[in-house]
């Protein structure tokens, strides 16, 4: 039987062992900056090169598939989803979902879309000034608003603005993210936020599970922790499952993983934004040890014919927390080896070191490593997490001046 091959558009690589553990051969087109020896040696064909743009992107696949034919075409990572689409349509092969990819990839056309559904109500404006900015806070009667460039990701340039004073500064910075295009204003939502983990087979949706967030708050809410399953009743859990189940219905979503932000307002859930890949900061990770969903392995297996794998829970919950040091110079770090040795502790990763300078937490890249851990309940695996994560002592001395200070993440 002729082994199955798949192509893989870019990502982080945890996509190739699950491809292996199927049987799969895979070949694989990575951007320079995530390129590396170990991924080349495993795929059967392996580029590295920009691959939103087409025109470097087509030639390549075209070529490798007619020597060498893909039974499938995935991506898992924010930018690659696009490409890959368009390179399923273009070798008609199983892997284009790309009413979804675009309807979530922007965040103007997800509102836009829900507006004309009447789904999730939030207020919003595309802004081409900030006097349009201005002139939309000056019509929240005092609520503040959101801005955020519209096919952004990993919180950057995401920022509160609380009011006109404001305005200018945190218009500049999501500017400088947003590059040319609009700048797109909501209302800021209140309560807690949440993620919410789906996957679909041809059209038919899941929600697998729904997580809860730790952010650091205003301005620019960029996330410090998850914890799964999130604490939540059963009536605002079935409402968080309706509003997903909707709106995937509502984009077109076809076959993979969608991950979903919202938050719970006192006027019920409201989508925040989507992307239709899994969730990144591990998510994905924690979601296939508390509910035993692999959302790859199952994509792979929808679009490949194959049979689903087995779901096998490893634990009642998980938690994450991140290492998030901001504005100065670390003199030492120790005690990441007791972390890892720690209860419940699946991994600690820590990308601390003596002389770095650290500027402030613009989005989760500015992040510094993390402790991911499992326990008996939601509650049981923050508190694990957290002892780990603060076992790692790290020295610093504030980069703006003053004295020394032992700073914990």
């Amino acid at each position: 039987m002729r082994q199955q091959h798949i192509m893989l558009v870019g990502g982080r690589g945890h996509e190739i062992p699950k491809a292996a553990a199927l049987g799969l051969r895979h070949s694989m087109v990575q951007s320079p900056e995530r390129a590396s020896e170990e991924q080349a040696a495993a795929a059967a064909r392996y580029a590295v090169l920009d691959y939103r743009d087409l025109d470097s992107l087509l030639p390549v696949v075209r070529d490798w598939h007619r020597a060498d034919p893909f039974d499938a075409v995935l991506s898992f990572t924010e930018y690659g989803l696009e490409p890959a689409s368009r390179v399923a349509i273009d070798l008609g092969v199983p892997g284009e979902n790309l009413a979804a990819v675009l309807a979530t990839r922007d965040k103007t056309r997800t509102r836009a879309l829900l507006d004309r559904q009447g789904l999730s109500p939030v207020r919003h404006r595309v802004c081409a000034t900030e006097a349009d900015a201005a002139d939309f806070l000056a019509g929240l009667d005092g609520q503040p608003l959101v801005l955020k460039p519209p096919s952004g990701g990993l919180s950057e340039g995401v920022y509160v603005v609380e009011s006109g004073r404001q305005l200018a500064e945190r218009w500049a910075w999501t500017s400088a993210v947003a590059g040319p295009e609009p700048v797109l204003a909501e209302e800021f939502l209140s309560g807690p936020e949440y993620s919410v983990e789906s996957v679909s087979r041809h059209g038919a949706h899941e929600v697998v599970m729904v997580t809860g967030k730790l952010t650091t708050g205003f301005p620019g809410f960029v996330e410090l922790g998850h914890q799964v399953p999130a604490r939540l009743d059963a009536g605002d859990l079935e409402a968080i499952e309706k509003l997903i189940l909707e709106f995937l219905e509502l984009i077109g979503q076809k076959t993979g993983p969608v991950h979903s932000e919202l938050r719970l307002t006192p006027h019920g859930p409201r989508l925040i934004e989507a992307q239709t890949r899994v969730g990144g900061d591990q998510i994905w990770e924690m979601c296939e040890t508390v509910s035993g969903v692999d959302q790859i392995t199952e994509t792979m297996c929808a679009l490949l014919g194959l049979p689903d794998p087995p779901r096998v829970p490893r634990a009642p919950a998980a938690a994450i927390r991140f290492f998030s040091q901001e504005n100065v110079r670390v003199r030492h770090v120790d005690g990441v080896t007791e972390a890892r040795a720690a209860p419940g502790v699946i991994r600690a990763v820590c990308t601390l070191r003596p002389g770095q300078e650290l500027g402030p937490l613009l989005s989760s890249d500015s992040r510094q490593g993390y402790v991911l851990c499992t326990g008996d309940s939601a509650k049981d695996a923050m508190a694990k997490a957290e002892a780990a994560r603060d076992l790692v002592r790290v020295d610093s001395v504030p980069l703006t001046g003053g004295t020394g200070a032992t700073r914990r993440t």
